[in-house]
C-alpha cells in the first residue's frame, strides 16, 4: 500500500470544508475526522488516543458514500469514475492508517503514533492537491 496517499486523501477531504454550502455531508464527516485527528495528535493517554482513533475511523467510513465537489462537477465518464475510485482508495488508506494508530495507542507505542500521524499529514497534503479546487 502506498503510505504517501493517505495524507493526500485526508487533506483533500479536509479542504472540502471550505465548500460546506455545496457539500455538507462530506464536510460534516471530514470535520469530525479532523477534530479527532487534531486531538489524537496531542494526547499521550493511550486509552483516549485509541478512542479518538475509533471516532475518526467512524467518520471516515461515512465519507466513503460521498463524492468531493470537484469530482461531482466532472462530466460522467471514465475520468470521473477513475477520480471517484481514487478518492475512495485514498479514504480507505486513511481508514487503515487510523486503525494502525489505534493499535499503536493500545500497544502504548507513542513513538509509532507520532510517525503515523506524520504519514496522515502527508496524505492530507496530497489529498488537498488532488481533490480541492483552487480558490
Amino acid at each position: 500500500m502506498n503510505q504517501r496517499l493517505l495524507p493526500a486523501i485526508f487533506a483533500a477531504t479536509l479542504c472540502l470544508c471550505a465548500t460546506a454550502a455545496e457539500d455538507p455531508p462530506l464536510v460534516k464527516h471530514m470535520e469530525q475526522v479532523d477534530d479527532a485527528y487534531k486531538a489524537l495528535r496531542k494526547t499521550e493517554d493511550a486509552a483516549k488516543g485509541a478512542e479518538l482513533a475509533r471516532e475518526a475511523q467512524n467518520a471516515v467510513v461515512k465519507t466513503l458514500g460521498e463524492i468531493p465537489t470537484m469530482i461531482s462537477k466532472m462530466p460522467d465518464g471514465p475520468e470521473r469514475a477513475k477520480a471517484a475510485a481514487t478518492y475512495r482508495h485514498m479514504v480507505g488508506q486513511l481508514y487503515v492508517k487510523l486503525c494502525e494508530i489505534e493499535k499503536a495507542f493500545l500497544d502504548n507505542q507513542l513513538d509509532r503514533v507520532a510517525a503515523l500521524v506524520d504519514e496522515i499529514k502527508e496524505l492530507k497534503k496530497q489529498g488537498h492537491n488532488e481533490f480541492m479546487e483552487d480558490e
